[in-house]
C-alpha cells in the first residue's frame, strides 16, 4: 500500500486521477517537511489550471511544476522524486492501479530527457519496475540512439520482465500517446536484434508486446517483418513464438493478404504439437 491508495476516481476518466487531492499527496510524499517549496504554492498552481486540461496536458503541468518549484540541479530532483518509488510490481499487469502516481515523473523525464541521460535511464528502470517507461525513453532514444540500442538489447536480457517488456515496447515503431522515433520508423531493422532475444519469452506480457510491435512493424516496412516471421516459422518452432507470430499478423490476416493467410495454415501446423 502506498500514499496514493486512499485517492479514488468517482469519473472513471484517467485524467481524474490527476485531481488537487492527487497533487496534495504527491506533494506530501515528494516534499514531506517542506524544505524544498510551499506544498500550498504548488497545489495553487496546479488547482488554478487543471480543470481545463485533459490527461496529458495535466501530466505535463505537473512535470513542469516539478521543475518550476524544486529549484536543485537534475540529479538532487531524481533524488526527490525517488520518494514515489512505492513496491515494485511482481504481477504482469497493473501498472496503471498501483503505478499510476508515477506517470507525471515519467512525463517529467520526457521533459528533461537530454538533462543527465546516464540518470535518466537508470531512473527509467525503476520506474518500469512499477509503472512503465515505455514513453519516457522514447525521446532520449531519438536524440542518443546508440546509446538506448545498447541500453535496449541488455534489458532485453534482464531477470526482471518489466524491464524485458521496456525493450521491446519502448521503441515500438507506432507506440500508442508515444513520441515518435526517426530512426526506428526508417529503419526497424535496427531493433530486430531486441525481437529475436525476446520472441520466446516465457511471459505473455513481453510476448504480446513484441507481438504488437512486429504489427508495427508490418506496417512501416512490410518486407523486413515478413522476412523475419518467415524465418522464425523456419527455426525450432515453440508454443510461446509460434504464439508471437499468430498476434503478429493479425492485421494482414483481417485484410485476407495471401501470403500470411499462407503464413497461418503453416502456424496451425506447428501449433497442432503442442496441445
Amino acid at each position: 500500500m502506498n500514499e496514493f491508495s486512499n485517492l479514488t476516481n468517482k469519473s472513471g476518466k484517467r485524467k481524474d486521477w490527476y485531481s488537487l487531492d492527487f497533487v496534495k499527496v504527491f506533494c506530501n510524499v515528494i516534499n514531506p517537511n517542506e524544505f524544498y517549496f510551499k506544498n500550498k504554492d504548488f497545489i495553487k498552481a496546479y488547482k488554478d489550471a487543471y480543470l481545463k486540461l485533459e490527461l496529458k496536458d495535466r501530466l505535463k503541468h505537473i512535470a513542469k511544476l516539478i521543475d518550476q518549484f524544486i529549484q536543485k540541479d537534475h540529479k538532487t530532483k531524481i533524488k526527490i522524486l525517488k520518494a514515489l518509488l512505492n513496491e515494485e510490481l511482481i504481477e504482469e499487469q497493473g501498472m496503471f492501479d498501483h503505478g499510476y502516481h508515477l506517470y507525471p515523473v515519467s512525463q517529467w523525464i520526457e521533459k528533461n530527457f537530454d538533462s543527465d541521460v546516464t540518470e535518466n535511464l537508470r531512473f527509467i528502470e525503476e520506474i518500469t519496475k512499477r509503472f512503465t517507461g515505455e514513453w519516457a525513453i522514447r525521446p532520449i532514444a531519438n536524440s542518443f540512439e546508440g546509446l538506448v540500442l545498447k541500453q535496449a538489447k541488455l534489458w532485453a536480457k534482464s531477470d526482471n520482465f518489466h524491464l524485458r517488456r521496456l525493450s521491446s515496447e519502448g521503441l515500438r515503431p507506432k507506440l500508442p500517446w508515444g513520441t515518435s522515433i526517426a530512426w526506428v520508423t526508417e529503419n526497424p531493422k535496427k531493433i530486430m536484434p531486441i525481437y529475436n532475444i525476446l520472441r520466446n519469452d516465457k511471459s505473455l506480457y513481453v510476448r504480446r508486446s513484441v507481438a504488437n510491435s512486429l504489427g508495427d512493424i508490418i506496417k512501416v516496412d512490410e518486407e523486413l517483418a515478413f522476412k523475419t516471421l518467415n524465418s522464425w516459422l523456419l527455426k525450432k518452432h515453440t508454443k510461446e513464438n509460434l504464439w508471437v507470430i499468430r498476434h503478429a499478423i493479425r492485421y494482414p490476416l483481417k485484410h485476407k493478404v495471401p501470403k500470411y493467410l499462407k503464413m497461418q495454415e503453416e502456424l496451425i501446423k506447428h501449433r497442432s504439437r503442442f496441445k
